[in-house]
């Protein structure tokens, strides 16, 4: 069978638990603010995060606001698996 990449609202929501994840009391609030805003901006993107992957690779993701390199990394492996 033939994995369709995850579609902007399912790569949101899975961020989102890892953020959800991260937030613990000795945890970095930064690092859970990032995933959070990275949720944000990948669920607003007018076309599929799977497009802008295939178009540009990870630095196509790394364009994106609030995403940086270890981010892209993030949402390609969830994009793709």
């Amino acid at each position: 069978a033939v994995r369709l990449p995850l579609d902007n609202t399912a790569v949101a929501a899975r961020l989102r638990r890892i953020a959800d994840g991260l937030e613990r009391p000795d945890g970095n609030p930064h690092r859970v603010r990032a995933y959070r805003t990275a949720a944000d901006t990948v669920e607003r993107l007018e076309r599929p995060v799977s497009d802008v992957l295939g178009e540009g690779g990870r630095v196509g993701l790394e364009l994106l606001p609030g995403v940086g390199k270890r981010l892209s990394q993030v949402i390609e492996q969830l994009t793709l698996t």
